[in-house]
């Protein structure tokens, strides 16, 4: 049975310092694993509606490419890579108050990727995340 592409959701949750000078950001899971093909959604909490609007996610930078060839007529031969965009994907209100960025990975490359949480076009955290190939066959 072949694999179905799925979401997967990713967690960003502002939590107020200690201090009440900012936030600390918590991502969950801390380490992300997607397949090729799924959708990542990030959660937006812990923000008021207009600071919450103000994040997206981007700059997916490529950290580990695994080796991936494809079959031609002329046999073996490096797979073209297929990047992840590479545009900013904001953060929208949906319904029930959520605050969601979503991507879909397409047949992005196989990899582990840093990408950045952003506020104004400034980065906020970079967390990495992993696509491996589908399940099955």
């Amino acid at each position: 049975m072949r694999y179905k592409p799925v979401e997967r959701v990713v967690t960003v949750e502002f939590v107020e310092a200690p201090s009440g000078s900012g936030y600390d950001i918590d991502v969950t899971p801390e380490a992300l694993v997607v397949r090729f093909g799924d959708t990542v959604v990030w959660d937006v909490q812990g923000l008021t509606p207009s600071r919450a609007l103000k994040i997206a996610i981007g700059n997916f930078d490529q950290l580990v490419t695994y080796p991936s060839v494809s079959f031609g007529k002329k046999g073996f031969a490096p797979a073209k890579p297929k990047r992840i965009p590479t545009a900013d994907v904001p953060v929208k209100g949906v319904a029930n108050g959520k605050f969601r960025a979503k991507l879909n990975l397409g047949p992005a490359t196989l990899g582990i990727y840093k990408y950045d949480i952003k506020s104004d076009g400034r980065t906020l955290l970079d967390p990495e995340m992993e696509i491996r190939g589908p399940k099955g066959g």
